[in-house]
């Protein structure tokens, strides 16, 4: 069975540029996902996902252009719910590990092959 936690899409109104670090850009029309447990740390209370501009700042993932970070509750418009469902782990395959630079030898070995 997948768990998948309940979410929050909001609607960029107004271009915002990134102050901080923690930050995200936001374009107008961009599409935003909140997780309800984002809201719960903030201390949610119902219906707290309908004004986000009375939340203060949001972190969440900005749907359009991949990014996550924190953005300003004032500059988006709460849109609907969407269940969130936790991203499959890939199984990665084992790789080799590249030998660090200091082993690398090999031109000198090859040569007195020949």
């Amino acid at each position: 069975i997948r768990m998948s936690s309940e979410g929050y899409q909001y609607r960029a109104l107004y271009d915002y540029k990134k102050e901080r670090e923690e930050d995200i850009d936001l374009h107008v029309g961009d599409i935003l996902l909140v997780s309800k447990a984002a809201l719960v740390a903030l201390g949610y209370g119902e219906g707290m996902e309908l004004r986000p501009e009375g939340i203060g700042w949001l972190s969440g993932f900005n749907e359009t252009t991949q990014e996550k970070g924190d953005f300003p509750g004032t500059y988006v418009e709460f849109i609907g719910k969407k269940w969130i469902s936790p991203p499959t782990p890939k199984p990665r395959p084992l790789r080799p590990l590249p030998l660090a630079p200091s082993t690398f030898r090999a031109e000198t070995d090859s040569d007195s092959e020949q």
